[in-house]
């Protein structure tokens, strides 16, 4: 601020610094001490109690009495200073109120800004992304609240759409090279525009497909090797025992599918051997 506006002291505050206060402490602690010599190891017993509630008064109502001096003094010593942060207090106070009204009108002005750079990037990215994905990929998926600054170049920002519409085109490239059909992993990836999260998952998903079409191949080998042997049974005499039998097949699948195979047989105590 200009040197008119400054906070200026009439007198140095070095030598406004009052000296410390001058009283009868050392007279005063030595008479106390030797009056409290009378009291320092009385005994009171039910002959002296109204003795004894009357020292009590006598030295409480002292006590508060010098208190009593001491915040008295101390206001008086303290007036100074307390009328100059009073003072003060009602110039910062004025200068805060019409800080206050300009720090409005700033902020206004950024949000309008703001606002128009906003407009600026979705229409570029609009203008950037391919038609086909615009239904997919709205501008929040890509949007970084730093391209909002007033240090961000429009330039910097349209290189770095240009960067991030870039990369959805060739993740879904790589996508469609994988070869799968399943239209589920693109729905996944535009969840999160995460290429190796949606690998992940597309493969969990290929995994327990396996695991599951597996286990039903099983069953139904299981199930027809069962009524197999039953229609084999019904066409002979009931035997006492039940009898085992064994039933030869060869499975071709993968390995996922095999393993699931073999849990099958051990879930079901099923006794079973390689070829």
């Amino acid at each position: 601020m200009a040197q008119e506006m400054a906070l200026i002291l009439s007198t140095p505050i070095e030598q406004l610094v009052p000296q410390l206060i001058a009283w009868n402490n050392s007279d005063l602690m030595a008479s106390v001490k030797e009056r409290l010599t009378e009291y320092v190891g009385k005994i009171y017993d039910e002959t002296s109690i109204t003795e004894a509630k009357s020292d009590k008064a006598q030295l409480n109502n002292f006590a508060k009495a010098l208190n009593a001096e001491r915040i008295r003094i101390g206001k008086i010593y303290d007036a100074p200073l307390q009328k100059f942060k009073t003072e003060v207090d009602e110039v910062i106070h004025a200068v805060e109120e019409v800080s206050a009204t300009i720090d409005e009108q700033v902020r206004a002005y950024e949000q309008e800004r703001q606002n128009a750079r906003l407009a600026e990037n979705k229409e570029y990215f609009a203008s950037v992304l391919p038609e086909t994905l615009a239904q997919f990929v709205p501008y929040e998926k890509i949007a970084k609240k730093e391209w909002l600054n007033a240090s961000k170049t429009p330039t910097a920002v349209r290189k770095e759409i240009d960067a991030a519409v870039q990369k959805i085109i060739s993740e879904l490239a790589t996508i469609d090279a994988l070869g799968d059909k399943d239209a589920d992993m693109k729905a996944e990836y535009f969840q999160a525009l995460d290429l190796a999260a949606t690998i992940q998952a597309h493969e969990r998903r290929k995994a327990d497909k396996a695991r599951i079409q597996a286990a039903q191949e099983v069953a139904r080998a299981a199930e027809a090797a069962a009524q197999e042997v039953a229609d084999e049974e019904s066409a002979k005499p009931q035997e006492a025992a039940q009898k085992l039998y064994t039933v030869s097949f060869a499975v071709t699948g993968t390995n996922a599918q095999l393993k699931a195979l073999a849990e099958y047989l051990r879930a079901n105590s099923l006794e079973y051997k390689k070829l």
